[in-house]
Formats: structure tokens, sequence, C-alpha cells
């Protein structure tokens, strides 16, 4: 008698680990749910990258260009032949909306007295430089390599240069992004009247492939 109390406690010992053991998931579903951990996780990693690269695409402002003497150097063939005359560059590309909004703005406005217009227009576009020529601005057709040249790789841009130079404006349009309406005249008035003005933010679209891939590495179109 006194050996079988002693088993007993055993016997309820084993009993309870069988039932543990019954209980506990097979190999094969542990596996299954590793790899629905697995892949959930890879979801959200990926997920997460998308939308922050379609975030910095649409709201994170691109680079500008400095206003110093390396990009007025630059941009020096590009200046008015008028001794006295303003220089409005607006640097556009053919495939961004951002850009096509500011011609479409641009071909509403007259020329400017002592103010010379030069569009640079990153791809072909033969209605939009009609469009813009019509208006009395030179339209310029240029590639990504030369824009390279002038220190620019992103639009749409504002560059205005005084009689002396000096490049006294390089930004974008407008203090947020898609804003309606470009400020462009308001800047060149305020410059051309000796005024500081501080650069707007550049939104739009980049046009190098370095700077492309640095603000959209996934490629998204």
């Amino acid at each position: 008698m006194r050996t079988n109390r002693q088993d007993e406690p055993l016997g309820e010992h084993a009993a309870a680990d069988a039932r543990a053991n019954a209980d506990a998931p097979p190999p094969q579903r542990k596996a299954r749910r590793r790899g629905a951990q697995i892949v959930l996780a890879g979801w959200f990693v990926g997920s997460t990258l998308v939308a922050s690269t379609l975030l910095a695409r649409h709201v994170v402002p691109l680079p500008r260009p400095a206003a110093d003497a390396e990009i007025a150097t630059a941009l020096a063939p590009l200046r008015a032949s008028e001794p006295n005359a303003f220089t409005v560059l607006h640097v556009l590309y053919a495939e961004c909306r951002c850009s096509r909004r500011v011609a479409e703005s641009l071909a509403l406005h007259t020329a400017s007295e002592g103010v010379h217009e030069r569009v640079l227009l990153v791809g072909k576009d033969d209605e939009l430089a009609a469009k813009l020529g019509a208006r009395g601005i030179d339209v310029r057709v240029t590639s990504v390599a030369e824009l390279l040249a002038w220190h620019l790789e992103a639009a749409p841009l504002l560059v205005v240069i005084d009689p002396s130079g000096a490049v006294r404006y390089a930004g974008g349009y407008t203090e947020r992004k898609q804003a309606l309406i470009p400020r462009d005249r308001e800047i060149v008035q305020a410059v051309r009247a000796g005024g500081r003005v501080d650069p707007f933010p550049l939104f739009g679209c980049a046009v190098s492939d370095d700077l492309r891939r640095t603000i959209n590495p996934l490629r998204l179109p």
C-alpha cells in the first residue's frame, strides 16, 4: 500500500505531461505560424517604405541651387544681351505636372519691359513651346546633361539674374506644394525693386537620374 501511494503522484504528473504534449501545436503548425509572421513583417516594412517614398515625392521639397558666384558663372551664357535687363529663367520639365501649371500661368501674361524671360524646357513639347513663344518668351529645349552643366536638376525652378550677372533668386514658385497661382511675377517685381526675396521651397519633379534615385528609390510611377 505504501508503494501504491508513492506511485500515485508520479502517475498524475505523467498524465499532465501527456495532456500538455497533446495540446502543443505540431511542428508544421509552428512553421506555418512563423512563416506568416515573417510575411506580415515583410509586408509592413514594404508598405512603410512605399508610403515614405510617396510622401517624400509629394511633400518634401527638392534641393535648390545656391544663389552664388558658381551658378552665376554657369548661367552667364543664358543672360539677356541687353545691358540693363533682368534675366528670368523658368526651368520646366515636359513630364512634370507642376511645370505645366507654371507654363499655363506664363502663357496668360505679356512680357514685362526690361525683363528677358527664357524657358529652359527639358523634353519635347511643341504645343507648349509654341504657346510660350506666342507670349514673347524665348523657349530653349535642353537636355538633362546640359541642365546639370548649369548646376540645375529639378523643376519647376525660377532663377532671377540682375543686370550685373548676380543671381538674386533661385527657388520655387509657391510657398506650398501644388498651390494654384505661381508667384513668379511678384518675385521678379520685388527683386527689380531692390528687395531681398527669400526663396520658396522647390516643389516639383526631379530631372536628373541621381536626384530621382534619391527621392524615389523604388522607381514608383
